[in-house]
């Protein structure tokens, strides 16, 4: 597994999963409870996206063209 992002907000972390699971590519978000009990990126933690090893690439690229219309 391999962190494609890192996100501050849960909800910003579950949009872009939702994305990719739409493009056939299994992910999975963590710490994400953490950031709900006040242990978030000032705490040395922060929100994770992560995929698959051979799916990095493809997950990087969809998110990277995804942000860049923001």
């Amino acid at each position: 597994m391999q962190v494609v992002r890192r996100y501050t907000s849960p909800m910003d972390a579950h949009i872009d999963a939702s994305l990719l699971e739409s493009e056939g590519i299994m992910c999975e978000v963590l710490n994400e409870n953490l950031v709900f009990v006040g242990l978030g990126a000032s705490a040395g933690f922060d929100v994770r996206l992560v995929v698959d090893d051979e799916d990095y690439e493809r997950a990087s690229s969809i998110l990277a063209a995804s942000h860049s219309c923001e």
